[in-house]
Protein backbone atom coordinates (compact mmCIF):
# COMPACT_ATOMS: atom_id res chain seq x y z
CA UNK A 1 0.00 0.00 0.00
CA UNK A 2 1.29 3.31 -0.55
CA UNK A 3 1.63 6.22 1.79
CA UNK A 4 0.01 9.08 2.10
CA UNK A 5 3.19 10.66 1.53
CA UNK A 6 3.39 10.25 -1.76
CA UNK A 7 0.18 11.53 -2.74
CA UNK A 8 0.83 15.61 -1.22
CA UNK A 9 2.98 16.55 -4.18
CA UNK A 10 0.53 15.36 -6.67
CA UNK A 11 -2.30 17.51 -4.42
CA UNK A 12 -0.32 20.47 -4.41
CA UNK A 13 0.66 20.66 -7.64
CA UNK A 14 -2.79 20.09 -8.47
CA UNK A 15 -3.75 23.01 -6.49
CA UNK A 16 -0.79 25.40 -6.85
CA UNK A 17 -0.95 24.96 -11.29
CA UNK A 18 -4.67 27.18 -11.63
CA UNK A 19 -3.21 29.54 -9.10
CA UNK A 20 -0.28 29.93 -10.98
CA UNK A 21 -2.45 29.82 -15.15
CA UNK A 22 -4.30 32.86 -13.11
CA UNK A 23 -1.57 34.86 -12.10
CA UNK A 24 0.04 34.54 -15.60
CA UNK A 25 -3.08 35.64 -17.33
CA UNK A 26 -3.89 38.13 -14.95
CA UNK A 27 0.08 40.05 -15.79
CA UNK A 28 -0.23 39.66 -19.44
CA UNK A 29 -3.69 40.81 -19.11
CA UNK A 30 -2.05 43.97 -17.02
CA UNK A 31 0.80 43.83 -19.54
CA UNK A 32 -1.49 44.78 -22.65
CA UNK A 33 -3.38 46.93 -20.88
CA UNK A 34 -0.34 48.94 -20.11
CA UNK A 35 0.36 48.94 -23.98
CA UNK A 36 -2.33 49.81 -24.84
CA UNK A 37 -2.88 53.21 -22.43
CA UNK A 38 0.44 54.17 -23.47
CA UNK A 39 0.67 53.39 -27.06
CA UNK A 40 2.27 56.62 -28.14
CA UNK A 41 0.15 58.63 -30.43
CA UNK A 42 1.34 61.73 -32.45
CA UNK A 43 -0.17 64.64 -31.43
CA UNK A 44 -1.61 66.23 -34.48
CA UNK A 45 -4.97 66.24 -35.93
CA UNK A 46 -6.57 66.86 -39.07
CA UNK A 47 -10.01 67.29 -39.75
CA UNK A 48 -11.00 66.04 -43.57
CA UNK A 49 -14.76 67.09 -43.59
CA UNK A 50 -15.09 70.95 -43.83
CA UNK A 51 -18.30 70.82 -42.75
CA UNK A 52 -16.82 70.15 -38.88
CA UNK A 53 -14.71 72.89 -39.07
CA UNK A 54 -15.54 76.34 -36.74
CA UNK A 55 -15.48 79.69 -38.06
CA UNK A 56 -12.02 80.88 -38.42
CA UNK A 57 -11.34 84.39 -36.33
CA UNK A 58 -8.13 85.94 -36.48
CA UNK A 59 -8.07 87.07 -32.37
CA UNK A 60 -4.74 85.28 -31.30
CA UNK A 61 -7.03 82.14 -29.64
CA UNK A 62 -7.31 78.60 -31.66
CA UNK A 63 -10.43 77.37 -30.35
CA UNK A 64 -11.62 73.66 -31.07
CA UNK A 65 -12.16 72.35 -34.72
CA UNK A 66 -10.90 76.29 -36.23
CA UNK A 67 -8.06 74.93 -38.20
CA UNK A 68 -8.13 71.34 -40.07
CA UNK A 69 -4.45 70.34 -39.46
CA UNK A 70 -2.09 70.60 -36.54
CA UNK A 71 1.37 69.46 -36.37
CA UNK A 72 3.82 69.80 -33.16
CA UNK A 73 7.02 70.99 -35.45
CA UNK A 74 9.01 70.96 -32.53
CA UNK A 75 8.24 70.93 -28.40
CA UNK A 76 8.02 74.47 -28.21
CA UNK A 77 5.95 74.87 -31.86
CA UNK A 78 2.79 73.96 -32.97
CA UNK A 79 1.55 75.14 -36.56
CA UNK A 80 -2.44 75.02 -37.51
CA UNK A 81 -3.40 75.55 -40.77
CA UNK A 82 -7.07 75.43 -42.85
CA UNK A 83 -7.87 76.17 -46.77
CA UNK A 84 -10.37 77.42 -48.97
CA UNK A 85 -10.55 77.79 -53.01
CA UNK A 86 -8.43 81.03 -52.51
CA UNK A 87 -6.88 81.65 -48.91
CA UNK A 88 -4.78 80.05 -45.93
CA UNK A 89 -5.37 80.56 -42.93
CA UNK A 90 -2.21 80.37 -40.13
CA UNK A 91 -2.20 79.99 -36.37
CA UNK A 92 1.20 79.05 -34.73
CA UNK A 93 1.54 78.27 -30.90
CA UNK A 94 5.27 79.10 -29.37
CA UNK A 95 6.54 79.14 -26.22
CA UNK A 96 8.34 82.57 -26.94
CA UNK A 97 7.76 86.03 -25.16
CA UNK A 98 8.91 87.85 -27.85
CA UNK A 99 8.24 87.27 -31.73
CA UNK A 100 7.45 84.02 -33.93
CA UNK A 101 7.99 83.19 -37.28
CA UNK A 102 7.26 81.22 -40.43
CA UNK A 103 8.79 81.21 -44.01
CA UNK A 104 7.35 79.40 -47.01
CA UNK A 105 9.54 77.75 -49.82
CA UNK A 106 13.46 78.63 -48.47
CA UNK A 107 15.48 78.05 -51.82
CA UNK A 108 17.19 74.29 -50.93
CA UNK A 109 20.83 74.69 -48.58
CA UNK A 110 20.35 78.34 -48.79
CA UNK A 111 19.11 79.79 -45.69
CA UNK A 112 16.59 82.13 -45.76
CA UNK A 113 17.39 82.76 -49.51
CA UNK A 114 13.79 83.19 -51.18
CA UNK A 115 11.47 81.85 -47.93
CA UNK A 116 8.06 83.49 -48.03
CA UNK A 117 8.13 84.99 -43.84
CA UNK A 118 5.45 86.11 -41.83
CA UNK A 119 6.38 87.16 -38.25
CA UNK A 120 4.54 88.70 -35.91
CA UNK A 121 4.06 88.45 -32.01
CA UNK A 122 2.75 90.69 -29.45
CA UNK A 123 3.95 93.68 -27.91
CA UNK A 124 2.40 96.11 -26.03
CA UNK A 125 -1.17 94.43 -25.29
CA UNK A 126 -1.39 94.78 -29.53
CA UNK A 127 -0.54 92.29 -32.22
CA UNK A 128 1.47 93.08 -34.97
CA UNK A 129 3.01 91.18 -38.40
CA UNK A 130 5.35 91.52 -41.15
CA UNK A 131 5.36 90.03 -44.69
CA UNK A 132 8.76 89.63 -45.16
CA UNK A 133 11.26 88.47 -48.20
CA UNK A 134 14.56 86.23 -47.77
CA UNK A 135 17.27 88.27 -49.44
CA UNK A 136 20.30 86.06 -48.52
CA UNK A 137 21.06 83.29 -46.14
CA UNK A 138 20.90 85.11 -42.81
CA UNK A 139 18.51 88.36 -44.10
CA UNK A 140 15.46 89.28 -44.86
CA UNK A 141 13.65 92.29 -45.38
CA UNK A 142 9.97 93.91 -46.00
CA UNK A 143 8.77 93.35 -48.91
CA UNK A 144 7.17 97.01 -49.62
CA UNK A 145 10.84 97.82 -48.95
CA UNK A 146 11.63 95.80 -52.32
CA UNK A 147 8.48 96.82 -54.28
CA UNK A 148 6.09 94.10 -53.15
CA UNK A 149 3.13 94.37 -51.55
CA UNK A 150 1.91 93.45 -47.64
CA UNK A 151 -0.26 89.98 -48.22
CA UNK A 152 -1.33 89.97 -45.10
CA UNK A 153 -5.03 90.29 -44.91
CA UNK A 154 -5.94 89.61 -41.12
CA UNK A 155 -4.23 89.12 -38.50
CA UNK A 156 -4.22 88.60 -34.81
CA UNK A 157 -2.21 87.69 -31.66
CA UNK A 158 -1.95 86.83 -28.25
CA UNK A 159 0.54 86.16 -25.22
CA UNK A 160 -0.38 84.29 -21.92
CA UNK A 161 1.84 82.28 -19.86
CA UNK A 162 4.88 82.06 -21.84
CA UNK A 163 2.96 81.51 -25.08
CA UNK A 164 2.89 83.84 -27.93
CA UNK A 165 -0.13 82.97 -30.64
CA UNK A 166 -0.55 84.31 -33.56
CA UNK A 167 -2.93 83.52 -36.44
CA UNK A 168 -3.27 85.32 -40.20
CA UNK A 169 -5.00 84.46 -43.59
CA UNK A 170 -3.45 85.18 -46.89
CA UNK A 171 -4.30 84.29 -50.92
CA UNK A 172 -2.40 80.64 -51.89
CA UNK A 173 -1.30 82.59 -54.92
CA UNK A 174 -0.33 86.13 -54.19
CA UNK A 175 1.00 87.68 -57.52
CA UNK A 176 3.15 89.17 -55.68
CA UNK A 177 6.95 88.57 -56.74
CA UNK A 178 8.02 88.83 -53.42
CA UNK A 179 5.53 85.66 -52.38
CA UNK A 180 5.55 82.07 -52.61
CA UNK A 181 2.88 79.88 -53.37
CA UNK A 182 1.69 78.32 -50.86
CA UNK A 183 0.11 74.54 -52.03
CA UNK A 184 -2.47 71.72 -50.99
CA UNK A 185 -0.55 68.93 -49.47
CA UNK A 186 3.61 68.93 -48.67
CA UNK A 187 5.31 72.72 -48.20
CA UNK A 188 8.85 73.23 -47.03
CA UNK A 189 9.11 75.47 -44.01
CA UNK A 190 11.28 77.28 -41.72
CA UNK A 191 10.16 78.27 -38.40
CA UNK A 192 11.54 80.11 -35.75
CA UNK A 193 10.69 82.41 -32.53
CA UNK A 194 12.52 84.85 -30.27
CA UNK A 195 11.94 86.07 -26.40
CA UNK A 196 12.10 89.65 -27.80
CA UNK A 197 10.27 91.83 -30.19
CA UNK A 198 10.32 93.61 -33.89
CA UNK A 199 11.92 91.24 -36.67
CA UNK A 200 15.55 92.27 -35.93
CA UNK A 201 15.65 90.67 -32.61
CA UNK A 202 17.33 87.19 -33.00
CA UNK A 203 15.69 84.28 -32.54
CA UNK A 204 15.94 81.88 -29.91
CA UNK A 205 15.40 78.56 -31.68
CA UNK A 206 14.94 77.73 -35.57
CA UNK A 207 14.49 74.63 -37.90
CA UNK A 208 13.06 73.49 -40.72
CA UNK A 209 9.97 71.59 -41.70
CA UNK A 210 8.10 69.61 -44.28
CA UNK A 211 4.80 70.27 -43.61
CA UNK A 212 1.41 69.29 -45.14
CA UNK A 213 -1.50 71.55 -45.73
CA UNK A 214 -4.66 70.67 -46.74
Amino acid sequence: MLSNKKYIPVILGILILPSLLFSSCAAIAEMNSNQNTNTDSADTTQITDPTELAEWTADGIITANEYSNSANISANFTLFSRTDDQYVYIGIKAKASGWISIGFQPVSAKGHTGADFALGGVSNGAAYIYDLWGISKDEHSLDTKLGGTNSILEYGGTESGGYTILEFKRLLVTGDSYDQNIVHGSNNILWAYSDEDGFAAMHTAEGTAKINIP
